[in-house]
């Protein structure tokens, strides 16, 4: 029961963005994200908060709130390294797309669920939740111990869905690793190769939708529209649609599954998970 809630609750909270489909990952994004610290980088809060441009109190906020690692600590000292300054530039580049802190928080939480996803395809959490998700390569190998379900039988399927590409004779992108988790998440609840499928072609369809308007909509912005408003709604809006479309999609979910609040979560899972396979 617990792999199948597991999927409901990717889907409700986790929200995939599009990638540029570049690979292999920009030299910003790989420099944007590292877990290891170095060591001759150890900084107190106010360094911290003065590098990352920041107040202190901001600082603080953010780590009450989950989204920030706590310190290490050296004495009464608190000490940060790359990896908070890292991050701190990681939520700043969100923000500036039109991400919410709670909509942040969502996005860590989730890939920290998801690890072994980004342990096959080398690949940090704060990488994964880029507003421009890093584009992965990928072997058929890494993609076979990440979906044996499925891989090799379903590939040219899931190359169909745009969860996959062939980038190489030999090589495949996986343009958006938020949907292949969701593949994998899918697969381990149990669901048949030919169901993910199906969500996954669901999600591809929607998304061509989006697109096919969104451009039609840029084509007919009028050309004495100001260029500093043309240019906010080209930069922002490419967050605001990631992050608004994405919870868009969980809120129609939710008002399907009777979830009005994140408390209802949990007890409405349970309960449609006890009740799953009975006539309706």
């Amino acid at each position: 029961m617990d792999a199948v809630i597991s999927v409901f609750t990717v889907m409700y909270f986790t929200v995939p963005v599009k990638s540029d489909s570049v690979y292999p990952m920009p030299p910003e994004v790989t420099n944007a994200a590292t877990t290891d610290d170095q060591p001759s980088m150890e900084l107190t809060v106010d360094e911290l908060a003065r590098l990352a441009e920041l107040p202190v109190r901001t600082i603080q906020e953010y780590k009450t709130l989950g989204i920030v690692p706590a310190p290490r600590r050296q004495g009464r000292v608190g000490l940060y390294g790359t990896s908070h300054l890292r991050r701190l530039e990681l939520i700043a580049r969100l923000r500036e797309r039109g991400y919410s802190l709670a909509g942040i928080g969502d996005l860590l939480g989730n890939w920290s669920a998801g690890a072994d996803l980004g342990e096959v395809l080398g690949l940090e959490p704060d990488q994964l939740v880029h507003v421009d998700e890093p584009g992965a390569p990928a072997t058929l190998d890494q993609l076979s111990a990440l979906l044996p379900a499925m891989i090799p039988t379903h590939l040219d399927a899931l190359v169909d869905t745009g969860v996959i590409e062939r980038c190489q004779p030999d090589r495949y992108c996986v343009p958006s690793p938020s949907l292949l988790q969701l593949a994998i998440e899918s697969q381990a609840a149990g669901l048949a190769p030919d169901d993910v499928i199906a969500l996954l072609g669901a999600i591809q369809r929607a998304a061509d939708t989006v697109a096919d308007e969104v451009l039609h909509q840029i084509e007919r912005l009028p050309t004495d529209t100001a260029t500093d408003a043309a240019t906010a709604l080209l930069q922002r809006g490419r967050g605001l649609l990631a992050h608004g479309v994405g919870r868009l999609t969980l809120h129609r979910i939710g008002q399907r599954l009777g979830i009005s609040n994140e408390a209802d979560l949990d007890p409405v899972l349970h309960r449609i998970i006890e009740n799953r396979g009975d006539a309706t």
